[in-house]
């Protein structure tokens, strides 16, 4: 069985998302975006960006780079932006688990419906948290597997099925959100009815510090092992 991040939807049926899956998604998006309190002159990166759907939400007093690993969908990401104008905008293919940014980048990292796609959306998480500055926010809306376990076990009952089509139902907030460095201001859904979840999340300050931190007590323990021998 294909892995979700190999799903035809991805590649092959590319010219067909915004008709299928978009509509679904970008009245969300939009809303979330518009209420996110951007200042002119801040750097957005958007990972997963796809065929830019989320786009023209985006203000054009800010800095705004999308990436993803599908050239496919970056191609209608890129009509999009030559047919609009959109100067302030970049796209590029690039990967979810290693972003070819260095740390503390961006004021803003947001990801639209893609953690549950991509193989380690752990990893994912937390290379979105490195390359977001201290005090920036990591945005994310995407469907997540419920804390209830009758509700999870349903949701593993589905995932042989969404994963053909491109996403797993397995994964829970909690997977990619504990132990990073942030604070988790939002993690609700949008409505009762949603199946959605949008998380807002602020990189805390001494984030570089307490990495060293924990840097540094790992190299300590390799070293009473080496010395050690156990």
């Amino acid at each position: 069985m294909a892995e979700p991040h190999e799903s035809r939807v991805y590649s092959d049926l590319a010219h067909l998302y915004d008709a299928f899956f978009g509509r679904a998604f970008v009245d969300r998006e939009h809303e979330v975006i518009a209420e996110l309190p951007f200042r002119a002159g801040q750097q957005v990166l958007e990972v997963g960006v796809g065929t830019g759907i989320s786009l023209d939400a985006y203000p054009s007093y800010v800095r705004l780079i999308g990436i993803d690993a599908s050239a496919d969908m970056l191609a209608h990401a890129i009509a999009k932006i030559g047919d609009n104008n959109w100067r302030h905008i970049d796209v590029r293919e690039g990967d979810a688990h290693k972003l070819d940014f260095p740390d503390n980048s961006f004021d803003w990292v947001t990801s639209f419906h893609v953690i549950t796609v991509v193989p380690d959306p752990r990893r994912m998480m937390a290379e979105m948290v490195r390359v977001c500055k201290p005090g920036g926010h990591i945005v994310v809306i995407s469907h997540f597997a419920s804390p209830k376990s009758w509700l999870y076990f349903l949701g593993t009952i589905l995932n042989p099925v969404t994963k053909l089509l491109g996403w797993t139902t397995r994964l829970r907030s909690r997977d990619v959100l504990d132990g990073q460095p942030i604070v988790v201001e939002r993690n609700a859904r949008p409505s009762f009815w949603s199946v959605h979840f949008v998380i807002i999340a602020r990189k805390k300050e001494d984030a570089r510090r307490e990495r060293d931190d924990l840097d540094r007590d790992d190299r300590e323990s390799n070293n009473d092992v080496a010395r050690t021998g156990t």
